[in-house]
């Protein structure tokens, strides 16, 4: 979902795939629940693809029903404190990301985040609302939430794997998971498409910031 993964998550992730597709905007918060997304999609569909010298695995499961799930997996070279670091960085998240305009952290509390994104598509301007909650340094939620449209979640969870020499490099492997459950009739199809293709995109950028990163997060050892 930016120099950093809040799209992974926030940065370039998904969230901003629907919003382009169903323009629409609201807001109303509650815990984030991300215990369904945890589990096993029954009936989902992977595939591997190659982004430049990285694989990364797309997951996906579209219900009439329960709507629509899509997730990436992927392994960076790179110590977990770093990665954790890349994925709260939104200074470059509007130049990243088709359409964004600003992006403004309007609340900012221990572990928890209030951040707007200011959108324009086509000829229609709207502001999304998302809340984050954070567990440093493995886990990432976020939340969209109107009680007229629709629902969508996210979680993202850093996993390090030790080195198994000091030649070695450290890696950490990133997972995340979506859910977007509409309250509205919308194509469901098109809107996958739509996502994975900003997931992807946004995935390869993370992934080349990855490569030149700043200093470790010392606060997240």
């Amino acid at each position: 979902m930016m120099s950093g993964l809040k799209l992974l998550m926030d940065k370039r992730f998904s969230f901003l795939a629907f919003a382009a597709v169903l323009l629409f905007q609201g807001l109303a918060w509650a815990v984030i629940d991300t215990e369904a997304l945890q589990q096993s999609w029954p009936k989902q569909h992977v595939h591997d693809y190659e982004l430049g010298r990285y694989n990364v695995r797309w997951r996906q499961k579209l219900s009439k029903q329960k709507g629509l799930w899509a997730g990436v997996s992927f392994t960076v070279p790179q110590p977990r404190s770093v990665v954790w670091g890349l994925s709260n960085d939104y200074s470059d998240v509007g130049k990243m990301t088709p359409g964004v305009q600003a992006v403004r952290i309007r609340q900012e509390g221990a572990n928890r985040k209030v951040v707007q994104i200011d959108m324009k598509i086509l000829w229609k301007e709207l502001t999304l609302t998302f809340e984050f909650e954070e567990d440093p340094p493995d886990t990432l939620r976020f939340r969209w939430y109107d009680n007229r449209f629709g629902e969508y979640i996210g979680i993202a969870v850093f996993t390090e794997s030790v080195a198994k020499s000091e030649k070695e490099p450290a890696q950490t492997t990133v997972e995340l998971s979506t859910h977007f459950e509409s309250y509205r009739p919308v194509p469901l199809r098109l809107l996958l498409g739509v996502e994975r293709a900003a997931m992807l995109s946004a995935t390869r950028d993370f992934l080349k910031s990855c490569e030149k990163p700043p200093a470790p997060c010392l606060s997240c050892q």
